[in-house]
């Protein structure tokens, strides 16, 4: 069993990477608004307590995380429920704790070299100053925080459409970023936008990373609302997939 296991995880793990809408919209579009961002912005411009070279890193590393759990895991997962290969399942010896499980560690792989990717690409190109351990904290931070996003994705993969599926992904994945206030910050926002966008658990997945930078800790808000959030779509997603599967 753990060898199935393994040898799953190292195959999702490789379609992901091998995927070019992961390459895409994963690692070179969140880059690419980086890089805008801190153009039009200037890098060294201070903002909530850093720079905006740091606090768009943190911002476009949550966008990107967030689309990844939603497009490569979430819309995934509904088009092989499409395809019928959830079905196929329950004919060879792979169980669907075994399927899941592996596309979930798969996940965190795939996130953890995401964060390495744009955080290296940052440091590179910029002088962001960030100690050792406030660069391993956002990381952790971060990586931990993508979880609620990834059962959030399992939800959307319960939908049989995949074109469904993708068009509220999609729908999801900016209304998140801009209301959120991952493209801008919040206080930019109209005063209906910002009443909504704090209770988001996008913006409290940010919200985390920037209160570090700024030589703070995450707020008891933003563990609160990403834990329900979390808790609430693999509940939601698991009485789903169970209720299908009894019927």
């Amino acid at each position: 069993m753990l060898q199935m296991f393994i040898a799953q995880t190292k195959a999702e793990s490789l379609r992901i990477i091998r995927s070019p809408f992961f390459l895409l919209f994963s690692i070179a579009m969140p880059l690419g608004f980086y890089f805008l961002f801190t153009s039009l912005n200037g890098a060294d411009k201070s903002i909530q307590s850093t720079t905006w070279g740091v606090f768009s890193l943190m911002s476009m590393t949550a966008f990107s995380l967030i689309g990844t759990a939603v497009s490569q895991f979430g819309i995934r997962l509904s088009f092989e429920h499409q395809d019928g290969w959830v079905r196929l399942l329950r004919l060879t010896p792979l169980t669907p704790a075994v399927w899941l499980g592996s596309k979930l560690v798969a996940q965190m792989v795939i996130q953890l070299i995401v964060i390495s990717v744009i955080f290296l690409s940052a440091g590179l190109v910029h002088d962001i100053q960030l100690s050792g351990g406030q660069w391993i904290s956002c990381g952790l931070w971060l990586w931990m925080g993508s979880l609620p996003f990834l059962a959030l994705g399992a939800l959307l993969g319960t939908l049989k459409n995949a074109n469904t599926a993708i068009a509220i992904g999609n729908i999801l994945q900016m209304g998140l970023a801009i209301m959120g206030g991952l493209w801008m910050p919040l206080s930019t926002l109209p005063q209906w936008m910002q009443s909504i966008g704090e209770w988001l658990p996008s913006h409290r997945y940010a919200n985390g990373a920037w209160n570090m930078v700024a030589g703070n800790t995450p707020a008891s808000m933003d563990f609160m609302i990403l834990i329900g959030c979390g808790l609430g779509c693999m509940v939601l997603s698991v009485y789903i997939f169970n209720r299908r599967e009894a019927v």
